[in-house]
Formats: structure tokens, C-alpha cells, sequence
């Protein structure tokens, strides 16, 4: 009895790891994939905003990277790369770096910002107009 009860709480544990998607990457693994997207070998200073993206969404998902969080920081940091201000300021040392992790933060806050806008507006049509 109590092998199948603990063969229960494993099954139990292993679909609930399945259904949130947890990923095990690391920063080299993203690397790797923006590498891939700008299609060319990553410079250093790529790497620094890379890094810094990394850790960015590493602490905004409480440590545990999803599936969903992963593609979204991947693609922050891919897009950064291609940002001359990004570049820019991963280029000038540490007041660059304040710069940068400034950055990541403002474009977070401006789509959040817009998505929370849109689904207000959306209620108030739904509100008004049923």
C-alpha cells in the first residue's frame, strides 16, 4: 500500500512538472538560441545583453523559467541585439549597463501597460454595449 501511494505522489509530481513546462536552461542556452536567430557568431557585447535579459525574466518568472517566459526572453533578447541603443549602451561600461537593464524594464512596462489597456477597454465596450 504505501508503494503505491508513493508511486502515486511521484506520478502526481511528474505530470504537474509536464503541465507548467519548467525548463532547465542556463544563460549559455540562450546564447545559443539568439546566436541562431541573429544568425551570426554573438559578440561580447551581445553577450552582456544577453546576460542581462537572462536575468531580467529569470527573476520576473520567480526563478523557474516556463516554455512561455523562455520564448518571450529569447526573443526580448534577440530583438536588443538588433537595438543601436541597446548596443550602444552594452558598449559603455557600467553606466551602459544601468542603461540597458533601464531599457528591458521600460519595454516591458510599455506592452504590459498596452495589454492592461486594451483588456480595460474591451470590459467597458462589453459593459456599455450589452
Amino acid at each position: 500500500m504505501k508503494k503505491m501511494f508513493l508511486f502515486f505522489v511521484l506520478v502526481l509530481m511528474a505530470s504537474q512538472l509536464f503541465a507548467f513546462n519548467i525548463l532547465k536552461s542556463t544563460p549559455e542556452d540562450m546564447h545559443e538560441q539568439v546566436q541562431e536567430k541573429l544568425g551570426h557568431k554573438i559578440e561580447k557585447y551581445e553577450q552582456n545583453i544577453i546576460d542581462t535579459t537572462y536575468l531580467y525574466y529569470f527573476k520576473k518568472c520567480d526563478w523557474i523559467w516556463t516554455e512561455e517566459m523562455w520564448k518571450t526572453a529569447v526573443d526580448k533578447a534577440t530583438e536588443l541585439c538588433q537595438n543601436k541603443i541597446a548596443v550602444a549602451a552594452s558598449k559603455a561600461g557600467d553606466f551602459g549597463e544601468k542603461l540597458l537593464q533601464s531599457l528591458i524594464v521600460t519595454t516591458e512596462d510599455v506592452v504590459s501597460g498596452i495589454s492592461n489597456w486594451l483588456n480595460k477597454q474591451s470590459e467597458e465596450y462589453k459593459r456599455r454595449h450589452q
